[in-house]
């Protein structure tokens, strides 16, 4: 029932993904107007050299903190998951690449052509995708997760990694406060404001 529960729930929540990502993407660039182009430009540059500069980042931490962990590559002793019970495919109305480029391409279509219909029409999906992300995706996530948590510990994954499955998660956590803090200083320096009165 928990591996299941595990596969169903994870089949929803990626056919939501796309339409989360229209439903936020396309309305937002249609708010941003005549600069529409010029922004998404800027927004896409500092998005990939923020992911380049994480991924060296954490690339470097991998291979200074992971050989100090002794990561067994395989775990003797591991339970095979049950099989699924009943499988409910619910597949995805197109990739997610092809939702984000279709996002950003009506976006800057619909600000070019100064389509107010359309952009009062993907406000209104905008709405109808917040309320599936608050009255579906939300409630079932903590679900997901617990019948993750559940087959892992059914596995035995858990309980013969344990140690090392916390150390990733501290490494991780940190990991993102240390990038977070590296993205905030520069933004500061260069918008000349004080990133802590930001955060607050």
């Amino acid at each position: 029932m928990v591996v299941t529960s595990k596969y169903i729930l994870g089949q929803l929540i990626s056919f939501s993904v796309p339409l989360i990502i229209i439903g936020f993407i396309a309305p937002s660039i249609t708010k941003m107007g005549n600069n529409a182009s010029r922004l998404l430009l800027l927004a896409v540059c500092i998005a990939y050299v923020s992911s380049v500069g994480a991924a060296l980042f954490s690339t470097a931490a991998g291979y200074a903190l992971i050989p100090h962990l002794s990561i067994v590559s395989s775990v003797d002793g591991l339970k095979e998951l049950p099989e699924v019970i009943f499988a409910l495919e619910i597949p995805q109305i197109m990739s997610v690449m092809s939702a984000l480029v279709f996002s950003v391409l009506v976006g800057l279509a619909v600000t070019w052509t100064k389509a107010e219909r359309t952009a009062e029409l993907l406000e209104e999906f905008q709405k109808i995708v917040l309320e599936i992300v608050t009255r579906v995706i939300i409630p079932i996530l903590p679900v997901f997760i617990a019948c993750t948590f559940r087959s892992l510990a059914y596995e035995g994954t858990i309980t013969h990694q344990l140690p090392v499955f916390l150390k990733v998660i501290i490494i991780v956590m940190i990991g993102h406060y240390i990038w977070l803090t590296v993205l905030y200083v520069v933004a500061g320096v260069y918008s000349g404001k004080n990133p802590i009165e930001v955060v607050k």
